[in-house]
């Protein structure tokens, strides 16, 4: 994450954060949880709506949490209904239809897609959310779903998918991993640091985080669970020029996971990895293994 791709509005909270967290560290932790709470709105374009009209589209109701049985409306999208299911995920702030071709080049193939809008995205609902319901959120998905071929991720979606799969009582043959975050700990010390906000706010930020969630902030980092992935097999693509999702944090984790197959490219960076032709092209021969 850099300051010249983050919107205007996001640099001033930022400012603003900075001033405040040193004298005001309990209260910079409230605001910061909840600017990052609150995923920025997106606009389609007029392909990613052909493609959602082409779906059938579908409400589902789930619980919010695992200590909340608020009801929760997801909205799915499904295209195909013979063959292997693949389940997509997005990653935060953004949406399925961003998989516009890897959706094609599935279906071609022979597969059924099935995707979702995440929590306080597209038309589910929620106005925010974060990363223990999006766990919350897919084990339930993948419970009615039933038997899936394998699940694709990206970015965020791709960190929920390996947490998901190491921490609650779901499995999958086959897992993707597209431009992967690692670990939640580290995206917010990198955010703490890209606003300058005095590291005084972390401390509080976890126990902020333990109380409104019940989860431990550092627990969802995936090198708490190398060779933990519930997944036949795994396989990884990333980009050595995408600022997101760093490749030499890739790379040295995959030396600690070396059962993980991957694919590392140079050029495309976090966003258009998903329509890399490379990068289709290993994925379908990856599912078809």
């Amino acid at each position: 994450m850099q300051h010249q791709v983050l919107p205007l509005s996001l640099r001033m909270a930022g400012t603003m954060l900075s001033m405040m967290s040193r004298p005001f560290p309990g209260v910079t932790a409230r605001l910061f949880y909840r600017l990052y709470c609150t995923p920025p709105a997106g606009k389609l374009r007029a392909t990613h709506e052909q493609l959602r009209d082409e779906a059938i589209r579908q409400p589902l109701r789930v619980s919010s949490y695992p200590f909340d049985d608020t009801p929760l409306q997801i909205t799915t999208y499904r295209w195909g209904n013979t063959g292997p299911k693949v389940l997509l995920l997005h990653g935060w702030g953004g949406s399925p239809f961003h998989f516009k071709q890897l959706i094609t080049a599935l279906l071609a193939n022979g597969y059924q897609v099935v995707t979702y809008d995440a929590p306080a995205h597209g038309h589910s609902g929620g106005k925010r959310t974060n990363l223990v319901q999006w766990m919350h959120v897919l084990e339930q998905v993948m419970k009615q779903e039933g038997e899936l071929h394998a699940i694709v991720g990206h970015s965020f979606g791709a960190l929920n998918a390996a947490l998901t799969l190491s921490r609650k009582d779901v499995s999958v043959p086959k897992l993707v991993l597209l431009g992967a975050a690692l670990s939640a700990p580290v995206f917010f010390d990198e955010a703490l640091r890209l606003f300058r906000i005095h590291p005084v706010v972390m401390p509080k930020l976890m126990t902020l985080i333990r109380q409104r969630l019940r989860e431990d902030l550092s627990e969802m980092d995936l090198h708490r669970y190398i060779n933990g992935i519930k997944a036949g097999s795994i396989w990884i693509a990333y980009d050595t020029t995408d600022t997101l999702a760093k490749s030499t944090e890739i790379d040295d984790y995959l030396q600690l996971y070396p059962a993980i197959q991957s694919l590392r490219i140079t050029g495309d960076g976090h966003f258009r990895i998903m329509r890399h032709e490379a990068v289709l092209a290993g994925i379908l021969t990856f599912l078809a293994a």
